[in-house]
Formats: C-alpha cells, structure tokens, sequence
C-alpha cells in the first residue's frame, strides 16, 4: 500500500522562496558573464556559481522523498535518487513524535525545506537520526536494530498503525 508525502506550507514556501533567489542571483550571474567581454577569472567565478545553485536545486528535487509504501516485508521510502529499504523485521521501535520531542533539533548534513525536510539532524531526547520528512506534523520514529532512527512523516497516518500491525516488538 503506498502513502502521500506531500509537502506542506511551509516547505512551498521555503521551496519557492528559495527558487526565487536563485533565479534572481542565477540571472545576476549569466549578465555578469555576458558583459565580461571573454574575462576568464570573471566567467568562472559567475560560472561556478551557476553550477552551485543548478546542482543544489536538481540535487535537493533527487533526494527529496515522494512517497512511502510498505510491501510484503519492507518499508520502502520512495525518492528519484534511490529508494530507502527498511525490513519490517529490523523495526524495534516505532511511534508518533510531536513538536516538544523536535526542541533544539539542529541540522547536521541535511536539507530544511528546499523540497522538504532529509537528511541528517540531531537533538538532544532522540540523538542522531535521518530525516525522510515532507511536513511538519504526522512524524513517525522508527528505530531499527542496527541503530538507525528514522523520520517519516506521511499524510495518512494510517501508516503507523500498519507498521505497528506488521512488526514484532
């Protein structure tokens, strides 16, 4: 069975917000390029940046989460560069997280919004965990055996109840 993750406000607004600025600066760029008259240093600094914002915007739309779904035995976590697996069999945990468990969350090597929220982010009550998240509330813990604790946040929360039904704790 599959689940939405759609994104909610706040990630379209920071997703647009950010796509904005980048067209913005992206055009400053290619004039700064066209009136360098052949200037080298001139083209690759305004080039380089081109290519930054261009690989950051189809780079963050890759990893983006689209959807999840659970078949057979698995979780899967639906994304253009690679799903992520999770056998049902290696949840040990799974349950519904609010706001107050988020306080103090930083981000260490992840995206906050440009289309959604991934990667990984730490706070103090769960410590170390991977984020697969397109909104801020409906958020699912799953902590695995082998240590991982995963962020889900889909728009049926029927899923956490198929995903308690399904494993064995």
């Amino acid at each position: 069975m599959e689940y939405k993750a759609l994104l909610d406000t706040f990630g379209k607004v920071i997703t647009a917000g950010g796509l904005i600025v980048f067209i913005a600066i992206g055009q400053k760029n290619v004039s700064a390029i066209i009136s360098s008259n052949g200037d080298v240093k001139t083209t690759l600094i305004h080039g380089g940046v081109l290519l930054l914002f261009v690989l950051t915007v189809i780079g963050s739309y890759l990893y983006s989460t689209r959807k999840y779904s659970v078949t057979g035995d698995t979780l899967v976590i639906h994304r253009l560069m690679g799903n992520r697996v999770i056998k049902l069999a290696d949840i040990t945990e799974i349950r519904f997280i609010d706001s107050t468990d988020f306080s103090g969350t930083i981000r260490t090597f992840g995206n906050g919004g440009l289309f959604g929220y991934y990667g990984k982010f730490y706070n103090t009550k769960i410590g170390s965990m991977t984020w697969y998240v397109t909104q801020k509330k409906n958020r699912i813990l799953l902590r695995t055996q082998q240590g991982d604790k995963i962020i889900i946040s889909p728009n049926d929360m029927s899923l956490l109840d198929r995903l308690k039904a399904s494993i064995i704790v």
